[in-house]
């Protein structure tokens, strides 16, 4: 037994998988009649079931983002990927997931869903990672599975490849590196390179974010391969619509304008944080490497509530440990900045 398969629960390894029509026949035919599908249908064959494996889309992501197709893995978002993730490796009412705090809300829900207990350690002052905090409650408590999100959500900063790298390996259980936003981040280092070196770092990747493709559902798993196979056996048969597949080949093939618009948001950020600064109920603004800002001010409540007055929504973070005042911003288009920037200048005129 390898490395990894001693991590899985005994039953999501030794499963027999469920085999699809897709899975039986993948190549092109004239007339289908083994799925029992609808032969009624636009020109967009949404009648049919869609791949699987989700495998031109992991080719287009090869080609793209340079992710090795042997190495992916589609979810439906990200939040099933860490959700079948936690139910190959943890043992319900048995393991603990380690999570730092503030981060991902859904970490946790999805671990208490899978009742594993959530280990919160919380980030230094500086919002950095606690490493030698973690180091020590992984000696401690050993987790099945450790949590870190780079750029982290809400604070928008990247955490050293060498304090992940030394988190993963300390942790004898599954290391998950959540790199949503990291296609905003100057000068990246991903997590990617190390999976090689320790195959139990695991990474997610989304469509979500810089590829706008939110309403698609369209998480990344990167991964060993043997990680891969299992989690493509045990994810549902056509956990991909046809159409978010499609919608996915189609932002991908577009990669260059969608790295325009990437840029124009770091100059938003940019511009924003400086703009934000000025304000004088602005306490402090937290430099992001994500297309968010987390800033703290006096009235969170007071100014969220304000600026949905004026038809503009943020995120209270207030409740969050270390985060007393802040609320999250996202970068908008230009267009939308500027309205939020009007709308800012009135509140501190009130």
């Amino acid at each position: 037994m390898t490395e990894l398969e001693a991590l899985m629960n005994r039953h999501i390894r030794e499963m027999v998988p469920y085999s699809s029509a897709r899975d039986e026949f993948s190549g092109h035919a004239d007339v289908y009649l083994d799925a029992n599908e609808s032969w009624r249908g636009g020109n967009d064959g949404v009648n049919r079931y869609p791949d699987p494996l989700c495998r031109a889309v992991r080719r287009k992501l090869e080609e793209v983002l340079g992710l090795p197709y042997d190495m992916t893995a589609i979810g439906n978002g990200s939040d099933e990927v860490i959700d079948m993730l936690m139910r190959i490796f943890c043992v319900p009412g048995s393991d603990c997931v380690m999570v730092e705090r503030p981060t991902y809300g859904e970490y946790g829900v999805l671990a208490s869903l899978n009742n594993a207990r959530v280990l919160d350690v919380p980030l230094l002052p500086t919002l950095q990672l606690d490493v030698e905090g973690m180091v020590s409650a992984i000696r401690e408590q050993k987790p099945k599975m450790v949590f870190i999100c780079s750029p982290n959500n809400p604070t928008g900063i990247v955490y050293s490849l060498e304090d992940i790298a030394r988190i993963a390996e300390e942790n004898k259980g599954i290391t998950v590196v959540d790199e949503a936003y990291c296609d905003f981040a100057e000068g990246f280092r991903s997590a990617c390179a190390l999976i090689r070196e320790n195959r139990r770092i695991v990474v997610m990747r989304t469509l979500s974010k810089a590829w706008g493709l939110a309403g698609a559902r369209l998480g990344v798993l990167v991964a060993d391969p043997e990680v891969i196979a299992v989690f493509n056996k045990a994810k549902a048969p056509y956990n991909v619509s046809r159409l978010g597949q499609e919608a996915a080949l189609r932002a991908l093939s577009d990669a260059d304008a969608v790295r325009e618009d990437i840029e124009g948001i770091r100059r938003g950020r940019k511009h924003l944080a400086a703009f934000l600064l000025l304000l004088p109920f602005v306490r402090w603004v937290i430099p992001s490497e994500a297309n968010f800002i987390l800033i703290g001010v006096d009235s969170p409540a007071g100014l969220c509530s304000y600026l949905a007055s004026k038809g503009i929504v943020i995120r209270n973070r207030s409740s969050e440990p270390l985060l007393e005042g802040g609320v999250r911003i996202t970068i908008g288009s230009a267009e939308e900045n500027r309205k939020l920037e009007e709308a800012l200048v009135g509140y501190v005129e009130t």
